[in-house]
């Protein structure tokens, strides 16, 4: 069963973080949210560093978080060739920065932070780096083109890989009824797999 669409797209240069939201509902793929060049990006790795980031950090969704885990390989590389490479080390370092000023010394002494966390500070790092580089049009450019290039196939429980900002939210299908607080399905009014939603 597929993961989900390709689709390759310009990423916008912004750093981003996750909330809890729809982490919990993605279990559609064995334990994969988006596969990169062959690299999966498990969803057990979104809910982690949801877990890790979420004293320090407000505000964004899970989309958020899985476009910069999607394209922070390609950052990170790009800056380390222009002399600018991003060390776990100095992400770690971001991070603790981060906590400090957030949750106090005390509480920010105790906070572990995994992989997925770091590649969100060394994402933001990286990007810093190719901003300040001698033509960072270039660099940019440069960044661009090799998301572009890149094979990204994304579940579709999570959304899609867009041209403007990374993972957009999944739409609702028709036959979903929504409010303002949950999402009520009736079991026997959703179509199987290839047949099209029912009319009113």
């Amino acid at each position: 069963m597929a993961v989900g669409r390709r689709t390759r797209g310009r990423v916008l240069v912004a750093a981003a973080v996750v909330t809890g939201g729809l982490l919990a509902g993605c279990s559609t793929h064995p334990g994969d949210a988006a596969v990169v060049d062959g690299r999966a990006i498990t969803t057990a790795e979104l809910a982690t560093t949801f877990e890790e980031l979420t004293p320090i950090f407000q505000g964004a969704g899970p989309q958020d978080v899985l476009g910069v885990l999607i394209t922070e390989p390609f950052a990170t590389e790009l800056a380390a060739e222009q002399g600018d490479g991003v060390s776990d080390q100095q992400a770690l370092d971001l991070l603790r920065t981060v906590a400090e000023r957030a949750v106090g010394e005390q509480e920010a002494a105790r906070m572990e932070f995994g992989p997925g966390a770091v590649a969100i500070a060394r994402y933001s790092l990286a990007v810093a780096a190719l901003q300040d580089a001698p033509d960072p049009a270039a660099a940019v450019a440069e960044y661009q083109a090799r998301v572009l290039d890149a094979d990204i196939v994304v579940n579709p429980r999570f959304g899609e890989f867009t041209t403007d900002l990374g993972v957009a939210p999944p739409t609702t299908p028709p036959w979903i009824v929504t409010d303002d607080v949950a999402v009520a399905v009736d079991p026997g009014s959703v179509p199987p797999a290839g047949e099209p939603a029912p009319t009113p």
